[in-house]
């Protein structure tokens, strides 16, 4: 006798229907836009190298950071909403160069504030500038050698650094 050949269907075996297929979405993608002129890329790039420089420096020169990074923020968007042309992209440059100089000299401000009251809190040991090991070798000096001045002895030739010791 010759076997049956059964097909084997795929479908849920439940008594509920198959669920319906959602319909394909067509996807839409946004057209790239022209990429920006050279001279608009180099306007942006010399903005905010520039003026990331320019606030470094000064803050260095003992300027207060914050107030560096406020004042080009501002000049930044004054110059971007008036200025035509490259000169907007640029001042675009500073005023982003200005708020992260913000950023930065903020979040620096708020770890030093929060390191001076974690070490102000804290009892100091008498030898807190050297470990005991440093500090106990130069205890003696004092009696050991006799006090010599820095200045004499940088003047008199005929001064002895070390003193013989006669016992």
């Amino acid at each position: 006798m010759k076997k049956k050949t059964r097909k084997h269907s795929h479908a849920r075996r439940n008594a509920a229907p198959p669920a319906p297929r959602p319909a394909p979405r067509s996807r839409r993608f946004l057209p790239i836009p022209d990429p920006p002129d050279w001279k608009t890329t180099l306007a942006s790039a010399v903005g905010g190298g520039g003026s990331a420089l320019m606030g470094g420096f000064l803050a260095n020169r003992g300027w207060d950071p914050q107030m560096v990074g406020i004042a080009m923020t501002t000049g930044g968007v004054v110059g971007a909403l008036t200025l035509p042309g490259p000169w907007r992209v640029a001042a675009n440059g500073v005023a982003a160069a200005g708020a992260g100089q913000l950023a930065l000299a903020t979040m620096h401000k708020a770890a030093v504030d929060k390191v001076k009251t974690a070490v102000a809190g804290s009892p100091k040991p008498s030898n807190a500038l050297m470990p005991p090991s440093v500090s106990g070798a130069f205890e003696s000096y004092g009696r050991d050698y006799g006090l010599v001045d820095d200045e004499e002895r940088m003047i008199d030739p005929d001064l002895e650094l070390y003193p013989t010791y006669t016992a």
